[in-house]
This record gives structure tokens, sequence and C-alpha cells, in this order.
């Protein structure tokens, strides 16, 4: 039986609140987090302080983000002026990373709302003060398609894995939360890479040509590419033929370095138009 840890303000059904009480799978989440040396810990969404309580006994400073008012009141009260731990107000969808850590290394750990995970997870992923890496829990499902391998990519997956290499660690049960989701979720490591597998400059064309032909996932790459994507007449199969890439397969099959060489071979084609 899991061990139930109770206490502090009630979750809030309009804010979508799942606050988890599991003191196994808090542990677990602590543990997972491999702090870099010298680094901190960055917390999204600390809630009432379960997490916060687990992460604060690694004996690294943490820098704990919460945006409602109530419960970042509760986070003084419970920790009161701890020196390992920095309170934050802010929304995590939008918050600098660079102004909250000082310069100092840090990985991110948390526990993220279901209908904000994905704008999170991008906007630290594309933040000039990047993680090291992130443990976050989310929906099982988005877990599965952020940590998909080749053959299973989806827009979403691209969009991690160009930044980070995906990881998903362990599922947790609806009864672990209070009030318990109508979902199971799962914990998922993001280990950012050194630098990301596209260039900067060629960021906002290689998401434009993957979203375009995304738009059609279940035709046949050659007619998706054909329909999402101007390209003269006979462009998308000369595009797909310059990439290497067998016309009769879908865009969920296709890996990073071959999205990369089909706008290479896009640009060319369009460039000669």
């Amino acid at each position: 039986m899991p061990q139930i840890r109770s206490g502090g303000p009630r979750p809030r059904k309009s804010l979508g609140q799942h606050f988890l009480r599991d003191t196994g799978v808090l542990a677990d989440i602590a543990a997972a987090v491999r702090v870099p040396p010298g680094g901190i810990i960055l917390e999204i969404g600390a809630g009432t302080g379960q997490l916060t309580e687990f992460l604060l006994e690694r004996g690294v400073p943490v820098v704990a983000i919460e945006l409602e008012g109530r419960l970042l009141a509760h986070l003084r009260d419970r920790f009161g002026d701890n020196p390992l731990l920095t309170l934050v107000q802010a929304d995590a969808r939008d918050v600098d990373p660079g102004d909250l850590v000082g310069g100092r290394p840090f990985a991110v750990a948390g526990n993220l709302p279901y209908f904000a995970a994905n704008p999170i997870i991008r906007h630290f992923l594309e933040a000039e003060a990047k993680p090291t890496e992130m443990v976050v829990m989310v929906q099982r499902e988005v877990g599965r398609e952020l940590a998909a391998p080749p053959g299973q990519m989806s827009l979403l997956a691209i969009s991690v894995q160009v930044y980070a290499e995906a990881e998903h660690l362990f599922d947790v049960r609806p009864e672990a939360f209070d009030p318990p989701p109508a979902v199971v979720s799962s914990v998922v490591r993001l280990t950012l890479r050194p630098r990301p597998l596209v260039a900067p400059e060629r960021n906002a064309a290689f998401f434009e040509l993957v979203a375009r032909t995304f738009r059609n996932p279940r035709k046949q790459i050659h007619n998706a590419l054909g329909q999402g994507v101007w390209l003269p007449k006979g462009g998308a199969e000369e595009a797909l033929a310059a990439a290497g890439i067998d016309p009769m397969r879908r865009a969920e099959t296709l890996t990073i370095p071959e999205w990369l060489a089909l706008l290479d071979a896009t640009d060319s084609i369009r460039a000669r138009a």
C-alpha cells in the first residue's frame, strides 16, 4: 500500500490541480534528479511542498516556482527561512530561468499540470539558460509521445528530441494523487543535448517543414509533403529522392536527420524555382 501524506491547502478543481501525496513516488522523483556539480534544482509547481521537502533532503539549493498565492503562503509557513530554499511566484510558461538560477547550472523537477505541460517543457528547452536535465511528471500518453522511438515520432516528439534525449522512468497510478486524476501519469527524464540537432538559424524553417507535413500524418510522405509545403510540380518526389527517403513512408517514420536532409532538398528546389 502506498504511504499517503496529507495536509496543506486543498487542490482546486477549477485549476485542474492534483497534488502528489504518495511518499514513495515523491522520493523516487527526487532521487531521479541528477544535480550538476555545483548546481541547483529548479522545481516547477511546488504546490503544497511535498516534493520540495524531498528535494531539500538532497542537500542542494532549491528554487521553487509556484504561481498560486495561497500555495505560496503555505510554502512560506511550512519551510520558514530554510537557507536552501528560494520561493518564486511566477508562471513557468514564461519565466526566464536565467533570472532565477544566478548563472549556476541547474536541473528541473516537477509535477507538471496536464494542461500546461507541453508549453512548459518547450519553454525550458528553448530558453537561453537551459537545464542540464528535466525530470517531470506528465500524462502517460504525453510521456510516451515524448520518448517515442524512430518510427513513432510525432510533431511533439520531434520538437522535444531536437533538444534532448527523452527517457521514460516510471508510471504513477491515479491513487497517488489527491484527488485522483482520471488518467495514469508518467515520470520522464529529458537530458539536454550539448547542442540542439538543428542549428538555431535553421530552427524556424525546420519546424515549419515538419509542422506543415504533419498536417496529413497518415498520408504517405510524398502526398503529405506535396499538400503541406509549396513546391513546384514534381518537387515533392524530387526532394524525397534527393534526401534518400522512400516516398511511400509516413511522416512519423522519419528521423530528425532525415527531416534535415529533406529541408536541404526542399530549400534547394525552391531556390531554383
